[in-house]
């Protein structure tokens, strides 16, 4: 027996009801069924947006990836302008490693919107892993102009300053993420040497006390700390934070900062050891042999820090 109906009677044999069918299927967690409802849909119609995006979402939540990239691709054919969905498989991309990928569908998004944060946020991270700061910079500045409070977008445009050696520029983003977290230690880190770095030793003092009181043992801060307190003549502070950092093993920042300490206290045998200790490890260091060539030839004092480095001397 029949009842006089069949299923296009009901409307879901229509493009329109496929969409409805699928939409309550993902609705339910049914994601086999909205997909399968999404495909009969764009037999109808292959461009149909809205089928396209129920389609992505139901594989992604298949956890199908593969095929959820390329369904997104096909939307974005149809519509480009959609800068959430953009950022969105540019973020999906970036995990799955396809950089270049991701870079296209950031910058997509960002030729429709140039003050989308998330696609400012996704492509300055692209930058940064492939070495490019300049444009992580420029990416992470512009972010930072449309949304100030980002503290960690702040840190790390600050340590990018930081590592090309700007210094004015990574204090400005250090400053303004203290503004935002007074103890952050990343941000209190960073100020101390960017200020250590454009030789202003006395300010950067307080903000190494801080910095060694939060992390007593971190080799980096002893180091960075020891040279600032060095710079300033205060020598027992400095090597009490070189022989700190040596206590866990060897570390040739922390002995060739040793070693200028004892040179200011006028014990050159004691730099010595420290340059032989480090020849030791690696015979072929050429700059820690030629310190050791003037000691003995000279016993003078060694110079600030190198051109072009923010590594203690």
């Amino acid at each position: 027996m029949t009842f006089g109906w069949t299923e296009s009677d009901t409307g879901a044999e229509t493009l329109q009801g496929r969409i409805e069918a699928g939409a309550a299927s993902s609705k339910a967690r049914d994601f086999q069924a909205a997909s399968e409802h999404y495909l009969r849909a764009l037999e109808w119609d292959p461009r149909h947006p809205q089928a396209l995006r129920g389609l992505a979402e139901a594989y992604r939540g298949l956890r199908e990836a593969g095929r959820c990239l390329e369904t997104w691709d096909r939307y974005l054919a149809v519509r480009p302008d959609d800068v959430a969905v953009q950022t969105r498989v540019g973020d999906a991309c970036r995990r799955a490693g396809q950089l270049e990928r991701a870079a296209a569908h950031y910058q997509a998004a960002l030729h429709h919107d140039p003050r989308d944060r998330y696609a400012l946020m996704g492509l300055g991270d692209l930058h940064q892993k492939a070495h490019r700061s300049e444009e992580a910079l420029a990416c992470w500045e512009q972010l930072l102009t449309l949304a100030p409070g980002l503290l960690n977008i702040r840190t790390m445009a600050g340590n990018l300053c930081r590592r090309k050696l700007d210094f004015l520029r990574a204090e400005h983003h250090f400053r303004e993420a203290l503004a935002l977290d007074p103890h952050n230690a990343h941000a209190v880190f960073g100020l101390a040497d960017a200020l250590r770095g454009q030789g202003r030793f006395e300010e950067a003092a307080p903000y190494w006390d801080e910095i060694l009181e939060a992390d007593p043992r971190n080799r980096q801060v002893l180091c960075r700390a020891g040279d600032c307190f060095t710079r300033l003549g205060r020598c027992d502070r400095a090597e009490a934070l070189f022989r700190r950092a040596l206590d866990s093993g060897y570390d040739r920042s922390a002995l060739l900062g040793l070693a200028k300490v004892q040179l200011q206290l006028g014990v050159p045998a004691e730099a010595i050891r420290c340059y032989e200790t480090i020849l030791a490890r690696n015979p072929e260091d050429a700059r820690t042999a030629l310190l050791l060539a003037q000691v003995r030839a000279e016993g003078g004092p060694l110079t600030g820090l190198r051109p072009g480095t923010t590594d203690p001397p």
